[in-house]
C-alpha cells in the first residue's frame, strides 16, 4: 500500500499532563513532582489541637493537608477520609454568596463564593465555587442524584497540586494528586526548554472574556449581598425581613414540559409569622404558551423557615433558536418587604440546525459514544473557564469535507477494537448514557483557555456525568486532519483515565517515538504527529516513563470493553472471503492482542496470491498473513521487516486452503522495534485464486 508522507510542522507537540507555571519567585524553592511519584506517609492526628495547628500552618498557605517546606515535594499523606455530608452546605447558598465551608477537622475552613452553578440535561448540577486566600483557587463539585454521582476537584493558582474528592465507603474520600494527573495541556518547546503550561485557573489575561462573563452573571447577587450588609452605629435594631427571588436556567427539552425553579428566599426567619408575596410571570424573548405556561398564584413561607419555590412550566420544542428569558415578579408582601423582585428565567436552546459536517458513525449502536464536534460549540456550566460560557467556532469552511471524513477514519481507527462509536452526530451523542460518552471539540478557538496548547482534557471525565467536553485546538495543528486525528485520539485518551507516554531518560514529559517509514513508531499518549505506526502503549520502549496497561484501562474502568471477535480463530471455524473464482476478498478487525482470524478459499489450482493491509487512511497494526492448507500447516507467510503490508504466493492444486490474519511486532522493542501489544485495528485482503 503506498504510503503518505508528512512534513512535521513547527513548534506544535501532542500535549503533556501538566504541572502549574511556577511564579518566578516559586522555580527556584520549590520542585514539581513528577506523575504517580510516592509521597512519604505521614499520619494526621484527629484531635483539635492538632486540628488548629493545621489551621495556623496551611490555612495561611490556602492549602489543605501540606507542610509549609519550601520543598514543594515534602507533603503529607496523599488521601485521607472526610465526612460524607461535607459538601451539602454548598447548595444551601445562592450564586454571588459567600460563606465559610469547613470540610473535616484535619483541614482549614476555606472561605468560598458561589461563582455559578448549572443544571445539565441528565441532571447533573455542576457548581463552581472561588476559593478565597493567598493562593486563590477553584471549587468545581458536580452531583448526580439519581446517578449516585459526586466529583468535586479543588485547584490553587500557581500551585502543582490539586486536590479530588470522590465518593468511598468511608464518607468521601479526599486525594491529592500532581496537577499532572488530572489534566493535560501541551508542552511548547522554545529555544530548546520546556515551558510547562496549567490549567486551571485560565491564564487571567487571556481568559478576559470568561471572566467579564462571571462578573457579568453574577453582579445582581453581589449587589444584593452588598446591600444586606448591616450598617454601622453598634446599635442593634429590628428590621422587617425581606424576599428576594433567584435567577434560574433550563435546557429547553424537545417535548413535553418540565418545571423551571425559582428559589424565593428570606433575609431571616420569623418564628411566628407567615410570609407571602404574589407572583406572576411576564414574556421576555420567550413568550407564553410557545415556550412556557403563564403561571401565577401566591408563594408562602412558613414560621421558623426561610425559602419557598415557584414552579413555571417550560415547554419543550425542536426549533432552532437563541438562547431565551422571560421573568417572574413578586409583589404585594404579607409581613416582609422585597428587596429583589424580579427572577430571570433562562431557557437555554438544545436544538441545532443541520450539521454541515458528513454523518460518519463507526460503530452505530455501541454502548459508548465518542463524539467529534467539528461545526462549533457553546459550552458552559462545567469546569473549563470556572463555568464561564465559552463560545468556539468549528472547523467547516476551514477543512473539507473529504478533510473532515478523513480524521474522522483515522480516530476510529484508533478505536476499532472497542465497543465505542466515533461519531459526527450529536444525535448519537445524547442518546448515550452520560457517563459512557465524550464530546471532543474540534475548533480553531483557544483564547479562553490561554495557552498555545494543541488539545486538553481532564483525566476520567469520559465517566463523569454532565457534558465536560475535551477539546483540540486545530489553528495549533497547522489544520491538519491527521495531526487534528491524532490530539483527538490523544485527548480522548486521557477522558478514558490514560496518562501520558514520556521517558526518564532523557526527562520529558512525552514520547516522540522512534524508527521511520511504514514501521516509524509511536505511542498515541505520546506524541503521534511523526510516525506513521502509532499504536497503544504500556510502556516497553527504553527508558519509558509510563508503564500502564492503555487497553486493560481502556477496557476495564469505562462501562465498555473489546468488540466480539468478528471473525473466526481456527480452520474449523473460518468464514469464506468473498468470490468464488478469480477475484477475492475480506475485512476485519484484530481486536486483542495475539488475534488471528481465519479464512477459507477454495480453488480449482494454479497460482494464487493474497496481501493483506491495514486501514487505508490511517494503519494500527502490522500484518502478517499466511496461506495454509486444509491440515493448517504453513504453506506462504510473509511480515516484511520494514513494512506493516503482507503479501503471499503460492502455486496450488485444486481445493480447499485458508488465510491466516495476525498481527506482529517488528525487532527489538528497547530500540527501533516495538512488540504486538498495541498491533490492532482494521485490515483487508485481496488476491485472486483461479
Amino acid at each position: 500500500m503506498k504510503k503518505n508522507h508528512y512534513i512535521i510542522p513547527s513548534a506544535v507537540l501532542l500535549g503533556t499532563l501538566i504541572a502549574y507555571q511556577w511564579n518566578t519567585q516559586n522555580k527556584d524553592q520549590e520542585l514539581v513532582s513528577t506523575p504517580h511519584q510516592a509521597s512519604k506517609p505521614d499520619r494526621l492526628s484527629s484531635s483539635s489541637s492538632t486540628a488548629n495547628l493545621i489551621d495556623r500552618s496551611f490555612a495561611a498557605k490556602g492549602m489543605l493537608w501540606e507542610t509549609v517546606a519550601s520543598n514543594g515535594r515534602e507533603r503529607r499523606s496523599k488521601s485521607i477520609n472526610i465526612p460524607a455530608d461535607s459538601f451539602s452546605a454548598v447548595s444551601q447558598h445562592e450564586v454571588g454568596t459567600s460563606f465559610a465551608l469547613k470540610l473535616s477537622p484535619h483541614v482549614p475552613t476555606l472561605q468560598a463564593s458561589v461563582a455559578n452553578r448549572n443544571t445539565h440535561s441528565d441532571g447533573t448540577i455542576v457548581t463552581n465555587l472561588t476559593i478565597q486566600g493567598s493562593p486563590s483557587g477553584q471549587l468545581s463539585i458536580q452531583e448526580n442524584a439519581s446517578m449516585d454521582f459526586f466529583l468535586a476537584q479543588l485547584y490553587y493558582e500557581n500551585h502543582p497540586v490539586a486536590y479530588q474528592f470522590q465518593k468511598s465507603a468511608d464518607g468521601i474520600t479526599a486525594t491529592r494528586h500532581e496537577l499532572s494527573e488530572m489534566i493535560c495541556s501541551l508542552l511548547d518547546y522554545k529555544a530548546g526548554e520546556v515551558a510547562q503550561m496549567g490549567l486551571p485557573p485560565v491564564d487571567k489575561e487571556r481568559g478576559k472574556k470568561c471572566d467579564e462573563a462571571d462578573a457579568q452573571a453574577s453582579a445582581k447577587a453581589k449587589k444584593l449581598i452588598q446591600e444586606a450588609k448591616p450598617t454601622g452605629g453598634g446599635t442593634t435594631t429590628t428590621t422587617t425581613p425581606s424576599l428576594r427571588i433567584s435567577d434560574a436556567n433550563i435546557t429547553e427539552g424537545n417535548s413535553g414540559t418540565k418545571n423551571l425553579a425559582f428559589t424565593v428566599t428570606l433575609s431571616k426567619s420569623d418564628r411566628n409569622k407567615t410570609i407571602s408575596a404574589t407572583y406572576s410571570t411576564a414574556n421576555g424573548t420567550a413568550t407564553a404558551g410557545s415556550d412556557f405556561t403563564a403561571t401565577a398564584g401566591t408563594v408562602t413561607i412558613p414560621a421558623r423557615a426561610t425559602t419557598a419555590t415557584i414552579l413555571v412550566p417550560i415547554i419543550g420544542d425542536t426549533t432552532v433558536e437563541a438562547n431565551e428569558t422571560f421573568a417572574v415578579n413578586l409583589s404585594n408582601p404579607v409581613n416582609a418587604t422585597i428587596s429583589d423582585a424580579q427572577g430571570l428565567g433562562t431557557i437555554t436552546n438544545d436544538d441545532s440546525a443541520p450539521s454541515a459536517v458528513p454523518v460518519f458513525n463507526s460503530l452505530p449502536g455501541a454502548v459508548a459514544v465518542a463524539y467529534l464536534d467539528m461545526d462549533g460549540q457553546v459550552v458552559s456550566g462545567t469546569s473549563w473557564a470556572g463555568g464561564a460560557t465559552i463560545t468556539t467556532g468549528g472547523v467547516v469552511g476551514t477543512l473539507t469535507n473529504a478533510q473532515m471524513i478523513e480524521i474522522c477514519n483515522r480516530v476510529a481507527e484508533d478505536y476499532a477494537p472497542f465497543q465505542i462509536n466515533v461519531t459526527t452526530q450529536e444525535s448519537a451523542y445524547l442518546a448515550a448514557p452520560s457517563n459512557r460518552r465524550i464530546r471532543c471539540i474540534i475548533t480553531p478557538d483557544n483564547e479562553w483557555y490561554g495557552t498555545n496548547a494543541g488539545g486538553v482534557a481532564y483525566l476520567n471525565s469520559f465517566t463523569w456525568t454532565g457534558d465536560t467536553p475535551c477539546w483540540v485546538f486545530s489553528d495549533m495543528l497547522s489544520n491538519s486532519p491527521r495531526y487534528i486525528a491524532e490530539a483527538s485520539s490523544h485527548e480522548i485518551g486521557h477522558t478514558l483515565s490514560l496518562a501520558h507516554d514520556g521517558r526518564i531518560s532523557p526527562a520529558e514529559g512525552y514520547y516522540t517515538g522512534h524508527g521511520s517509514g511504514e514501521v516509524g513508531w509511536a505511542p498515541i499518549m505520546g506524541v503521534g504527529y511523526y510516525k506513521l505506526l502509532v499504536q497503544w502503549s504500556k510502556g516497553e520502549y527504553l527508558s519509558a516513563n509510563n508503564t500502564e496497561n492503555d487497553l486493560s484501562k481502556i477496557t476495564s474502568l469505562n462501562g465498555f470493553g473489546y468488540r466480539v471477535d468478528q471473525q473466526g480463530n481456527t480452520t474449523a471455524t473460518a468464514a469464506a472471503v468473498s468470490g468464488t473464482s478469480g477475484a477475492r476478498s475480506a475485512k476485519g478487525i484484530i481486536e486483542t492482542t495475539g488475534d488471528a482470524d481465519v479464512f477459507s478459499f477454495t480453488t480449482v489450482g494454479g497460482a494464487c496470491s493474497f496481501s493483506a493491509s491495514g486501514d487505508a487512511t490511517s494503519q494500527n497494526v502490522d500484518v502478517q498473513l499466511e496461506i495454509l492448507d486444509a491440515s493448517g500447516a504453513v504453506i506462504s507467510s510473509d511480515n516484511a521487516d520494514l513494512l506493516t503490508d503482507a503479501s503471499v504466493s503460492a502455486t496450488l492444486s485444486a481445493g480447499t486452503y485458508f488465510l491466516r490474519v495476525s498481527s506482529v511486532g517488528r525487532g527489538d522493542i528497547l530500540a527501533d522495534g516495538y512488540s504486538n501489544y498495541g498491533s490492532i485495528g482494521q485490515y483487508s485482503i485481496s488476491g485472486n485464486a483461479p
